[in-house]
């Protein structure tokens, strides 16, 4: 299985890079082999600032060069794109984390069958750059693409009970920090929130449990920023 697997990415990663050795983000061709040129990772620093929306955390906007540079690492089996944002990410990160003295960090999953179309689930593969431990947060049910839905209502309905914690996994009386990609409407996030919250919180109020949930993303979309950032 392992070789499988192993065989498996290595098909994802040569797909992205077979014919053109072009930034990502620009088009122009690069002299040496990379994802972006020089100008381009300058473009990606100047443009990313951490802010705080009630309790998301965001580095860029959902402007048209991150779009470039997400979609990329998502839908053109782009991985090693992993290493690239976890280093423009990595000193916000490890300041959230700090600040908010975080004692577990989640990812967001994705569903089994977008794993085996892209190979591998972009949040992991960011975390595991950064060199954090983290938890994997079960996908107990498939749902339609969020993107391809935009009114709020049919959203939640999407996603509603698709998330579950692990039964060896206790997030009581926790600091957790939710990593995603893209915030819109916080739909994902607010459910994975309501899992979390729905397992552990009343189950030990005697002894004051208490959960503090906080979210770090890539990027925030105009409807979030409308919301206030409400989860």
């Amino acid at each position: 299985m392992k070789d499988i697997k192993f065989f498996k990415e290595i098909i994802f990663n040569f797909k992205g890079i077979l014919f053109r050795n072009q930034d990502i983000i620009s088009g122009v061709e690069l002299v040496e082999y990379g994802i972006v040129s020089k100008d381009t990772k300058n473009i990606l620093k100047s443009l990313k600032k951490l802010r705080k929306l009630n309790n998301i955390y965001y580095v860029w906007d959902y402007n048209k060069e991150f779009k470039k540079l997400i979609y990329s690492y998502k839908y053109n089996h782009r991985k090693i794109m992993a290493k690239l944002i976890a280093e423009l990410i990595k000193e916000e990160f490890y300041y959230v984390l700090k600040r908010e003295k975080i004692d577990i960090v989640v990812s967001v999953p994705v569903s089994r069958k977008r794993k085996n179309e892209r190979g591998y689930n972009q949040v992991d593969e960011i975390l595991n750059c950064l060199k954090v431990n983290y938890v994997r947060i079960e996908r107990i049910k498939n749902t339609k693409k969020m993107a391809g839905i935009l009114d709020e209502e049919e959203r939640n309905r999407n996603i509603e009970g698709a998330f579950r914690v692990s039964k060896n996994v206790d997030l009581r009386n926790k600091k957790i920090l939710i990593l995603d990609d893209i915030v819109t409407t916080g739909a994902t996030l607010r459910e994975i929130k309501n899992s979390i919250l729905r397992q552990f919180d009343n189950k030990d109020k005697k002894n004051g449990n208490n959960i503090k949930i906080t979210v770090f993303c890539l990027a925030a979309a105009r409807e979030i920023k409308v919301n206030r950032g409400e989860i």
